[in-house]
Protein backbone atom coordinates (compact mmCIF):
# COMPACT_ATOMS: atom_id res chain seq x y z
CA UNK A 1 0.00 0.00 0.00
CA UNK A 2 1.10 3.54 -0.83
CA UNK A 3 1.88 5.48 1.89
CA UNK A 4 0.55 9.36 1.06
CA UNK A 5 2.96 11.97 0.89
CA UNK A 6 2.56 14.54 3.83
CA UNK A 7 2.64 17.07 0.73
CA UNK A 8 -0.51 18.38 -0.32
CA UNK A 9 0.22 19.85 -3.75
CA UNK A 10 -2.99 21.45 -4.59
CA UNK A 11 -3.26 23.02 -0.63
CA UNK A 12 0.44 24.31 -1.28
CA UNK A 13 -0.53 25.75 -4.58
CA UNK A 14 -3.58 27.27 -3.79
CA UNK A 15 -1.50 29.00 -0.91
CA UNK A 16 0.86 30.39 -3.19
CA UNK A 17 -2.32 31.41 -5.58
CA UNK A 18 -3.83 33.26 -2.63
CA UNK A 19 -0.86 35.37 -1.86
CA UNK A 20 0.13 35.84 -5.12
CA UNK A 21 -3.52 37.21 -5.82
CA UNK A 22 -3.35 39.47 -2.78
CA UNK A 23 -0.48 41.11 -4.09
CA UNK A 24 -1.86 41.65 -7.48
CA UNK A 25 -4.98 43.48 -6.16
CA UNK A 26 -3.62 45.78 -3.70
CA UNK A 27 -4.42 49.15 -5.51
CA UNK A 28 -0.70 50.95 -5.26
CA UNK A 29 0.92 47.81 -7.10
CA UNK A 30 -2.36 47.56 -9.77
CA UNK A 31 -1.84 51.97 -10.11
CA UNK A 32 1.44 50.59 -11.57
CA UNK A 33 0.94 48.05 -12.97
CA UNK A 34 -1.70 49.46 -15.50
CA UNK A 35 0.04 52.71 -15.55
CA UNK A 36 3.05 50.88 -17.44
CA UNK A 37 0.73 48.54 -19.02
CA UNK A 38 -0.88 52.19 -20.76
CA UNK A 39 2.12 53.17 -21.68
CA UNK A 40 2.99 50.01 -24.19
CA UNK A 41 2.06 52.45 -27.33
CA UNK A 42 4.79 54.94 -26.17
CA UNK A 43 7.44 52.13 -25.65
CA UNK A 44 7.00 50.48 -28.37
CA UNK A 45 7.58 53.61 -30.50
CA UNK A 46 10.36 54.48 -28.79
CA UNK A 47 11.53 51.44 -29.34
CA UNK A 48 11.12 51.62 -33.42
CA UNK A 49 12.46 55.54 -33.24
CA UNK A 50 15.95 53.85 -30.91
CA UNK A 51 15.84 50.98 -33.78
CA UNK A 52 16.33 53.24 -36.02
CA UNK A 53 18.94 55.65 -35.04
CA UNK A 54 21.42 52.69 -33.55
CA UNK A 55 20.97 50.03 -35.83
CA UNK A 56 20.02 51.81 -39.47
CA UNK A 57 21.56 54.72 -39.05
CA UNK A 58 24.62 54.61 -36.58
CA UNK A 59 27.50 56.62 -38.08
CA UNK A 60 30.03 53.97 -38.17
CA UNK A 61 27.85 50.62 -38.45
CA UNK A 62 24.67 51.29 -39.79
CA UNK A 63 23.06 49.53 -42.11
CA UNK A 64 21.79 53.15 -43.82
CA UNK A 65 24.16 55.31 -43.12
CA UNK A 66 25.16 56.59 -46.54
CA UNK A 67 21.72 57.46 -47.61
CA UNK A 68 21.01 61.14 -48.22
CA UNK A 69 19.63 62.83 -44.84
CA UNK A 70 20.42 60.70 -43.04
CA UNK A 71 21.49 63.54 -39.98
CA UNK A 72 17.62 64.53 -40.74
CA UNK A 73 16.47 61.18 -40.35
CA UNK A 74 18.37 60.91 -37.23
CA UNK A 75 17.32 64.29 -35.71
CA UNK A 76 14.03 62.98 -36.08
CA UNK A 77 14.36 59.91 -34.20
CA UNK A 78 15.68 61.77 -31.38
CA UNK A 79 13.01 64.29 -31.73
CA UNK A 80 10.56 61.66 -31.12
CA UNK A 81 12.76 59.85 -28.41
CA UNK A 82 12.05 62.58 -26.47
CA UNK A 83 8.61 62.78 -26.95
CA UNK A 84 8.17 58.95 -25.66
CA UNK A 85 11.29 57.87 -23.62
CA UNK A 86 12.49 61.19 -22.87
CA UNK A 87 9.46 61.82 -20.86
CA UNK A 88 8.23 58.66 -19.34
CA UNK A 89 8.98 59.41 -16.00
CA UNK A 90 6.22 62.25 -16.06
CA UNK A 91 3.87 60.02 -18.14
CA UNK A 92 4.08 57.12 -15.21
CA UNK A 93 3.97 59.43 -12.48
CA UNK A 94 0.78 61.10 -13.95
CA UNK A 95 -1.08 57.56 -14.82
CA UNK A 96 -0.34 56.27 -11.52
CA UNK A 97 -2.19 59.16 -9.73
CA UNK A 98 -5.12 58.57 -11.84
CA UNK A 99 -4.92 54.66 -11.45
CA UNK A 100 -4.83 54.89 -8.09
CA UNK A 101 -7.40 57.88 -7.83
CA UNK A 102 -9.82 55.72 -9.34
CA UNK A 103 -9.23 52.88 -6.91
CA UNK A 104 -10.92 55.22 -4.56
CA UNK A 105 -13.70 55.92 -6.88
CA UNK A 106 -12.45 59.52 -7.79
CA UNK A 107 -12.28 60.55 -11.22
CA UNK A 108 -8.56 60.83 -11.25
CA UNK A 109 -7.41 63.66 -13.87
CA UNK A 110 -6.85 65.95 -10.87
CA UNK A 111 -5.13 63.33 -8.52
CA UNK A 112 -2.85 62.79 -11.60
CA UNK A 113 -2.38 66.42 -12.04
CA UNK A 114 -1.50 66.81 -8.33
CA UNK A 115 0.51 63.52 -8.55
CA UNK A 116 2.59 65.39 -11.54
CA UNK A 117 2.58 68.36 -9.50
CA UNK A 118 4.06 66.82 -6.50
CA UNK A 119 6.97 65.16 -8.29
CA UNK A 120 7.97 68.38 -9.91
CA UNK A 121 8.55 70.11 -7.09
CA UNK A 122 10.27 67.81 -5.31
CA UNK A 123 13.40 67.85 -8.60
CA UNK A 124 15.29 70.70 -8.05
CA UNK A 125 14.35 73.55 -10.67
CA UNK A 126 18.34 75.14 -11.64
CA UNK A 127 20.98 73.37 -13.58
CA UNK A 128 24.33 74.53 -14.10
CA UNK A 129 25.92 74.77 -17.47
CA UNK A 130 29.41 74.50 -18.48
CA UNK A 131 30.26 77.20 -21.56
CA UNK A 132 32.83 75.82 -24.00
CA UNK A 133 35.36 77.86 -22.27
CA UNK A 134 35.16 76.29 -18.94
CA UNK A 135 32.25 79.13 -17.54
CA UNK A 136 29.55 77.85 -15.05
CA UNK A 137 25.44 79.00 -16.25
CA UNK A 138 23.31 78.76 -13.54
CA UNK A 139 19.37 78.20 -15.44
CA UNK A 140 16.62 78.41 -13.32
CA UNK A 141 13.04 76.72 -14.19
CA UNK A 142 14.72 74.13 -16.49
CA UNK A 143 13.48 70.57 -15.86
CA UNK A 144 16.16 68.63 -18.08
CA UNK A 145 15.14 64.53 -18.85
CA UNK A 146 17.42 63.52 -15.95
CA UNK A 147 13.87 63.84 -14.13
CA UNK A 148 11.90 63.63 -17.21
CA UNK A 149 13.08 60.15 -18.37
CA UNK A 150 12.62 56.53 -16.16
CA UNK A 151 16.01 57.81 -14.62
CA UNK A 152 14.02 59.13 -11.63
CA UNK A 153 10.79 57.35 -12.05
CA UNK A 154 10.98 55.97 -8.66
CA UNK A 155 10.49 59.14 -7.28
CA UNK A 156 7.79 59.80 -9.43
CA UNK A 157 6.29 56.43 -8.09
CA UNK A 158 6.82 57.51 -4.86
CA UNK A 159 4.99 61.06 -5.01
CA UNK A 160 2.22 59.65 -6.99
CA UNK A 161 1.72 56.94 -4.40
CA UNK A 162 1.78 59.38 -1.19
CA UNK A 163 0.39 62.34 -2.90
CA UNK A 164 -2.98 60.97 -4.18
CA UNK A 165 -4.38 59.17 -1.18
CA UNK A 166 -3.32 62.20 0.63
CA UNK A 167 -5.29 64.67 -1.82
CA UNK A 168 -8.24 62.20 -1.81
CA UNK A 169 -8.40 61.56 1.69
CA UNK A 170 -8.71 65.55 2.09
CA UNK A 171 -11.10 66.37 -0.46
CA UNK A 172 -13.97 63.95 1.41
CA UNK A 173 -13.20 66.08 4.10
CA UNK A 174 -16.51 68.62 4.09
CA UNK A 175 -14.82 71.26 6.60
CA UNK A 176 -12.13 71.78 3.40
CA UNK A 177 -14.90 71.75 0.54
CA UNK A 178 -15.49 75.41 -0.83
CA UNK A 179 -19.05 75.50 -1.32
CA UNK A 180 -19.97 77.15 -4.65
CA UNK A 181 -23.33 78.20 -5.75
CA UNK A 182 -25.84 76.00 -7.35
CA UNK A 183 -26.04 78.03 -10.44
CA UNK A 184 -22.27 77.13 -10.87
CA UNK A 185 -21.44 74.35 -13.51
CA UNK A 186 -20.47 71.12 -11.40
CA UNK A 187 -17.42 70.22 -12.90
CA UNK A 188 -15.90 73.80 -12.14
CA UNK A 189 -17.65 73.23 -8.26
CA UNK A 190 -16.28 69.87 -8.12
CA UNK A 191 -12.65 71.51 -9.05
CA UNK A 192 -13.00 74.50 -6.31
CA UNK A 193 -13.47 71.20 -3.74
CA UNK A 194 -10.66 70.24 -4.26
CA UNK A 195 -8.72 73.48 -4.48
CA UNK A 196 -7.76 73.25 -0.78
CA UNK A 197 -6.90 69.61 -0.75
CA UNK A 198 -4.51 70.32 -3.70
CA UNK A 199 -3.24 73.18 -2.36
CA UNK A 200 -1.96 71.47 0.88
CA UNK A 201 -0.56 68.10 -0.84
CA UNK A 202 1.24 70.18 -3.31
CA UNK A 203 2.64 72.35 -0.30
CA UNK A 204 3.83 70.04 1.73
CA UNK A 205 5.87 68.30 -0.87
CA UNK A 206 7.32 71.46 -1.77
CA UNK A 207 8.39 72.57 1.89
CA UNK A 208 9.55 69.24 1.96
CA UNK A 209 12.00 69.44 -0.69
CA UNK A 210 12.94 72.55 0.61
CA UNK A 211 13.50 71.79 4.09
CA UNK A 212 15.33 68.23 3.13
CA UNK A 213 17.44 70.07 0.99
CA UNK A 214 18.62 72.76 3.19
CA UNK A 215 19.18 70.36 6.21
CA UNK A 216 21.26 67.56 4.15
CA UNK A 217 22.69 69.46 1.63
CA UNK A 218 21.02 66.97 -1.16
CA UNK A 219 18.38 67.23 -2.98
CA UNK A 220 15.16 65.03 -3.08
CA UNK A 221 16.21 62.67 -5.97
CA UNK A 222 19.74 62.24 -4.63
CA UNK A 223 18.31 61.20 -1.71
CA UNK A 224 16.12 58.83 -3.32
CA UNK A 225 18.96 57.55 -5.22
CA UNK A 226 21.14 56.98 -2.58
CA UNK A 227 18.79 55.34 -0.28
CA UNK A 228 16.28 53.10 -3.04
CA UNK A 229 17.18 53.42 -5.86
CA UNK A 230 20.58 52.59 -6.64
CA UNK A 231 20.47 49.64 -3.92
CA UNK A 232 17.13 48.04 -6.07
CA UNK A 233 19.28 49.00 -9.57
CA UNK A 234 22.51 47.29 -8.17
CA UNK A 235 20.52 44.60 -6.45
CA UNK A 236 19.23 43.26 -10.13
CA UNK A 237 22.58 43.29 -11.53
CA UNK A 238 23.71 41.10 -9.24
CA UNK A 239 23.97 37.60 -10.68
CA UNK A 240 22.21 36.18 -6.89
CA UNK A 241 19.52 38.97 -7.03
CA UNK A 242 18.28 38.64 -11.06
CA UNK A 243 18.51 34.63 -10.13
CA UNK A 244 15.99 35.43 -7.42
CA UNK A 245 14.06 37.45 -8.81
CA UNK A 246 13.48 35.11 -12.27
CA UNK A 247 12.99 32.16 -10.25
CA UNK A 248 10.24 33.74 -8.11
CA UNK A 249 8.55 34.72 -11.52
CA UNK A 250 8.86 31.75 -13.14
CA UNK A 251 7.87 29.60 -9.95
CA UNK A 252 4.73 31.05 -9.82
CA UNK A 253 3.59 29.97 -13.36
CA UNK A 254 3.39 26.57 -11.88
CA UNK A 255 0.38 27.62 -10.22
CA UNK A 256 -0.71 29.23 -13.04
CA UNK A 257 0.03 32.56 -11.77
CA UNK A 258 1.13 34.96 -14.57
CA UNK A 259 4.69 36.22 -13.07
CA UNK A 260 5.64 39.14 -15.11
CA UNK A 261 1.78 39.94 -14.07
CA UNK A 262 2.46 39.81 -10.37
CA UNK A 263 6.19 41.20 -10.22
CA UNK A 264 5.94 43.62 -13.30
CA UNK A 265 5.18 46.51 -10.81
CA UNK A 266 8.18 46.01 -9.05
CA UNK A 267 10.90 45.17 -11.77
CA UNK A 268 9.40 47.57 -14.34
CA UNK A 269 10.57 50.87 -12.82
CA UNK A 270 13.89 49.31 -11.88
CA UNK A 271 14.80 47.84 -15.38
CA UNK A 272 13.69 50.89 -17.53
CA UNK A 273 15.86 52.96 -15.10
CA UNK A 274 18.62 50.44 -15.90
CA UNK A 275 17.66 50.54 -19.60
CA UNK A 276 17.85 54.44 -19.33
CA UNK A 277 21.26 54.88 -17.68
CA UNK A 278 22.95 52.49 -20.04
CA UNK A 279 21.14 54.52 -23.14
CA UNK A 280 22.70 58.05 -21.57
CA UNK A 281 25.97 55.85 -21.28
CA UNK A 282 26.26 54.88 -24.48
CA UNK A 283 24.87 58.59 -25.65
CA UNK A 284 28.00 60.46 -24.06
CA UNK A 285 30.48 57.49 -25.21
CA UNK A 286 31.33 55.31 -22.32
CA UNK A 287 30.92 52.22 -21.22
CA UNK A 288 27.19 50.54 -20.11
CA UNK A 289 26.93 50.27 -16.72
CA UNK A 290 24.49 47.87 -16.35
CA UNK A 291 24.20 44.11 -17.51
CA UNK A 292 20.29 43.59 -16.53
CA UNK A 293 17.58 45.57 -18.25
CA UNK A 294 14.04 45.24 -19.63
CA UNK A 295 15.13 43.62 -22.97
CA UNK A 296 18.35 41.55 -21.66
CA UNK A 297 15.41 39.44 -19.96
CA UNK A 298 12.96 39.57 -22.70
CA UNK A 299 15.83 38.98 -25.23
CA UNK A 300 17.81 36.12 -23.59
CA UNK A 301 15.58 34.53 -20.38
CA UNK A 302 11.81 35.12 -21.78
CA UNK A 303 12.43 33.64 -25.54
CA UNK A 304 9.32 32.30 -26.47
CA UNK A 305 7.33 33.41 -23.19
CA UNK A 306 7.80 32.25 -19.56
CA UNK A 307 10.84 28.92 -18.44
CA UNK A 308 12.23 30.02 -22.28
CA UNK A 309 9.04 27.92 -23.66
CA UNK A 310 10.71 28.21 -27.19
CA UNK A 311 13.12 25.52 -25.91
CA UNK A 312 10.12 23.27 -24.80
CA UNK A 313 8.66 23.75 -27.89
CA UNK A 314 11.59 22.46 -29.85
CA UNK A 315 12.10 19.64 -27.73
CA UNK A 316 8.70 18.29 -27.99
CA UNK A 317 8.35 18.54 -31.68
CA UNK A 318 12.02 16.09 -32.05
CA UNK A 319 11.40 14.03 -29.53
CA UNK A 320 7.86 13.65 -27.96
CA UNK A 321 6.29 10.60 -29.82
CA UNK A 322 2.47 11.83 -27.92
CA UNK A 323 0.06 13.27 -30.74
CA UNK A 324 -1.39 15.46 -28.01
CA UNK A 325 1.67 17.15 -26.75
CA UNK A 326 3.41 17.39 -30.43
CA UNK A 327 -0.63 19.11 -31.72
CA UNK A 328 -0.45 21.54 -28.76
CA UNK A 329 3.48 22.23 -29.37
CA UNK A 330 2.49 23.04 -33.58
CA UNK A 331 -0.34 25.14 -32.26
CA UNK A 332 1.33 26.79 -29.56
CA UNK A 333 4.63 27.10 -31.23
CA UNK A 334 3.36 30.13 -33.32
CA UNK A 335 2.58 32.16 -30.39
CA UNK A 336 5.70 31.02 -29.02
CA UNK A 337 7.61 32.49 -31.93
CA UNK A 338 6.35 36.11 -30.52
CA UNK A 339 7.18 35.00 -26.90
CA UNK A 340 3.52 34.19 -26.17
CA UNK A 341 3.51 31.01 -23.72
CA UNK A 342 -0.09 30.71 -22.88
CA UNK A 343 -1.47 28.30 -25.51
CA UNK A 344 1.29 25.98 -23.83
CA UNK A 345 1.24 26.53 -20.61
CA UNK A 346 -2.24 25.43 -20.13
CA UNK A 347 -2.48 23.05 -22.87
CA UNK A 348 0.36 20.65 -22.30
CA UNK A 349 0.15 22.09 -19.42
CA UNK A 350 2.72 23.33 -17.44
CA UNK A 351 0.10 24.29 -14.58
CA UNK A 352 0.22 22.10 -11.72
CA UNK A 353 2.61 19.53 -14.31
CA UNK A 354 5.07 18.19 -11.77
CA UNK A 355 7.02 16.46 -14.80
CA UNK A 356 7.79 20.15 -16.82
CA UNK A 357 7.91 22.07 -13.35
CA UNK A 358 11.77 20.90 -12.73
CA UNK A 359 13.11 22.01 -16.40
CA UNK A 360 10.12 25.02 -16.25
CA UNK A 361 12.19 26.58 -13.46
CA UNK A 362 15.48 25.91 -14.03
CA UNK A 363 15.62 26.44 -17.64
CA UNK A 364 14.75 30.48 -17.31
CA UNK A 365 18.00 30.36 -14.57
CA UNK A 366 20.44 28.52 -16.57
CA UNK A 367 19.90 31.28 -19.59
CA UNK A 368 19.94 34.61 -17.00
CA UNK A 369 23.29 32.92 -16.14
CA UNK A 370 24.75 32.14 -19.46
CA UNK A 371 23.62 35.65 -20.64
CA UNK A 372 24.88 37.49 -17.59
CA UNK A 373 28.41 36.18 -18.00
CA UNK A 374 28.48 36.73 -21.55
CA UNK A 375 27.42 40.18 -21.05
CA UNK A 376 30.04 40.45 -18.12
CA UNK A 377 33.21 38.87 -19.65
CA UNK A 378 32.15 41.72 -22.89
CA UNK A 379 31.55 38.39 -25.41
CA UNK A 380 28.14 40.37 -26.52
CA UNK A 381 27.10 43.97 -26.00
CA UNK A 382 25.29 45.19 -23.49
CA UNK A 383 21.57 45.32 -23.86
CA UNK A 384 20.51 49.20 -24.50
CA UNK A 385 17.59 49.23 -26.95
CA UNK A 386 14.07 49.04 -25.85
CA UNK A 387 12.36 46.13 -27.84
CA UNK A 388 8.93 45.10 -27.76
CA UNK A 389 8.82 42.00 -25.96
CA UNK A 390 7.33 39.90 -29.13
CA UNK A 391 10.17 40.73 -30.99
CA UNK A 392 10.79 37.00 -31.89
CA UNK A 393 13.66 35.22 -30.27
CA UNK A 394 17.89 36.05 -32.45
CA UNK A 395 16.32 38.83 -33.90
CA UNK A 396 15.72 40.08 -30.54
CA UNK A 397 19.19 39.78 -29.38
CA UNK A 398 20.64 41.53 -32.73
CA UNK A 399 18.28 44.51 -32.23
CA UNK A 400 18.44 44.80 -28.46
CA UNK A 401 22.20 45.48 -28.34
CA UNK A 402 22.32 47.63 -31.38
CA UNK A 403 23.09 45.18 -34.19
CA UNK A 404 25.37 42.79 -32.22
CA UNK A 405 25.47 39.48 -34.26
CA UNK A 406 26.76 37.93 -31.11
CA UNK A 407 24.18 38.48 -29.11
CA UNK A 408 22.04 36.21 -31.95
CA UNK A 409 24.56 33.75 -31.57
CA UNK A 410 24.12 33.81 -28.13
CA UNK A 411 20.75 33.37 -28.04
CA UNK A 412 20.86 29.91 -29.96
CA UNK A 413 23.45 28.67 -27.65
CA UNK A 414 20.72 29.05 -24.99
CA UNK A 415 18.44 27.81 -27.47
CA UNK A 416 20.03 24.53 -27.82
CA UNK A 417 20.85 23.95 -24.14
CA UNK A 418 17.61 24.82 -23.11
CA UNK A 419 16.05 22.22 -25.60
CA UNK A 420 18.58 19.54 -24.27
CA UNK A 421 17.67 20.14 -20.69
CA UNK A 422 13.98 19.52 -21.25
CA UNK A 423 14.58 16.89 -23.39
CA UNK A 424 15.10 14.32 -20.51
CA UNK A 425 11.62 15.48 -18.92
CA UNK A 426 9.50 15.24 -22.38
CA UNK A 427 10.65 11.63 -23.06
CA UNK A 428 9.94 10.69 -19.08
CA UNK A 429 6.63 12.57 -19.90
CA UNK A 430 6.07 10.16 -22.59
CA UNK A 431 6.91 7.34 -20.43
CA UNK A 432 4.11 8.04 -18.04
CA UNK A 433 2.00 7.79 -20.65
CA UNK A 434 2.53 4.93 -22.08
CA UNK A 435 2.67 3.16 -18.12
Amino acid sequence: MKKESSFNKEAFGEKVAVMANKVAVNRYISAIRDAFASTIPITITAAFFLLVNNVLLAEKTGLLRGIPGREMISEICVQAYNGTLGILGIMVTFLIGVRLARSYESDGALEGIVALAAYVSLVPNIISITGVEGTEIQASGALTQTYTSASAMLLGILAALISVPLVVKLTANDRLKIKMPESVPPAIAKSFNSLIPAFFTISLFAIGEVVLRTVTGLTVPEIVVNILQAPLVGGFQTLPGILLYVFLSTFVFIFGIHGAFVFGAISGPILLTSLQQNVEAIGAGAAAPNIVTQPFLDAYVYMGGGGTMICLVIAVLLFSKRQDQRMIAKLGGVSSLFNISEPMMFGLPIVFNPVYAIPFCIVPMVSTILAYLATSLHLVNPTYILIPWVTPPVLSGYLATAGDFRAALLQIVIIIIGTLIYIPFVLFSNKIEEA
